[in-house]
């Protein structure tokens, strides 16, 4: 009896382990959509379907079993059960009763069709092939190259394109081993930036190439720690002239140990499962941590970070910044989740990021 509990817990720990290091988003639908109408949808009211901002909406299509995407806009109505909304989706809305998420991802659409800004599908060179990625040309000689998070592929950085695009900077926004659509390595998982660096490294390397004087980093969650550990390792980031995060992964076993505490388990299942993510990944997290602290940024770093993360701790941010205070500023947003401070107060988000581009570049 013990070793068939041992032998279910072990397969357990392998299935969720999986949803970290395997690149595809299959993380759980954890809301219902109660009813759509014409441009708008009824969810149950819960922290996520309250919050004020724009967020993506992900549901399943039970005739086909696939997942669908629509943009989740302003409250229409609200109650102490359920939350309306306006809702922009490409095709057919809902069903009552489907499978749904709320995404901070909010489009899922290439930067014409999301946000009307041209850009060319353009490839880089990398050690296992041409690497995919967003161009949108701009009229500046500094490039900002964007590098998404765990399951969140390049859509991660429409959110800030029209801004950059604004002030003129040609944006690379990049995929890296092992996404959907791009070359993967021998073992096809995750590796939280122990490998993926050397493809930021590649397309730093790939915007000189093209005519950049030098370029400004810029990472959303697992892609601010890809960020950090490209910094920290690259034999010549003299390129770099600063460094933008968003949420970053700079520490994960306190992810990890936050992922587990939001979804009520005990504080062993958090070590156990970060163990586990070693092992299937071949990362050594303790060293990729180690990485934030050793030497500190050589360059200016501006992090964004919301106190209401339940993936990333925003103390992780605020032990960055205090250890760092010469090269990190960090912006706190409150109320903000994971990746969402832009959504929650979006002209704080936009001031410090154009103040700190003209700061830095």
């Amino acid at each position: 009896m013990l070793a068939l509990a041992v032998a279910l817990g072990v397969g357990s720990l392998w299935l969720i382990t999986g949803k970290f290091v395997q690149p595809i988003d299959d993380t759980p639908l954890n809301t219902h959509v109660i009813s759509a109408g014409r441009g708008t949808v009824t969810l149950p009211a819960t922290d996520e379907s309250r919050q004020a901002g724009v967020y993506g909406l992900i549901w399943k299509d039970d005739s086909t079993g696939e997942r669908r995407q629509g943009t989740l806009g302003p409250i229409v109505r609200a109650d102490a059960n359920t939350v309306s909304r306006e809702l922009a989706q490409y095709g057919t809305p809902p069903a009552a009763d489907a499978e749904a998420k709320i995404s901070v991802t909010v489009w899922a659409a290439d930067p014409r069709r999301a946000l009307g800004l041209d850009y060319r599908d353009v490839t880089y060179p990398t050690e296992y092939g041409p690497m995919p990625a967003w161009f949108l040309p701009g009229t500046k000689s500094t490039w900002v190259i964007q590098v998404h998070g765990l399951g969140a592929g390049r859509s991660a950085g429409l959110r800030t394109l029209p801004q950059l695009h604004a002030l003129g900077y040609p944006v690379l926004d990049i995929t890296y081993r092992n996404d959907p659509g791009s070359p993967h390595d021998a073992g096809g998982n995750r590796q939280f930036g122990d490998s993926e660096w050397r493809d930021l490294e590649a397309a730093v390397r790939h915007a000189r190439a093209q005519g950049a004087a030098d370029v400004v980093l810029y990472g959303f969650s697992m892609g601010g720690g890809i960020v950090e550990t490209y910094l920290h390792r690259a034999t010549d980031a003299s390129a770099v002239r600063s460094a933008i995060l968003d949420s970053p992964a700079l520490d994960y076993r306190a992810a990890i140990d936050a992922i587990a505490s939001g979804l009520g388990l005990p504080t062993v299942v958090g070590g156990i499962t970060a163990t586990f993510m070693e092992l299937r990944s071949g990362a050594d997290l303790d060293a990729l941590s180690e990485n934030r602290r050793a030497g500190g940024p050589r360059q200016p770093v501006l992090l964004f970070h919301g106190t209401d993360d339940r993936v990333v701790p925003h103390s992780t941010s605020v032990a960055f910044a205090r250890d760092w205070p010469d090269k990190v500023t960090l912006v706190t947003v409150e109320g903000a989740s994971h990746t969402g401070a832009g959504k929650a107060d979006p002209d704080t988000y936009d001031k410090h990021l154009a103040a700190f581009l003209a700061r830095t570049v």
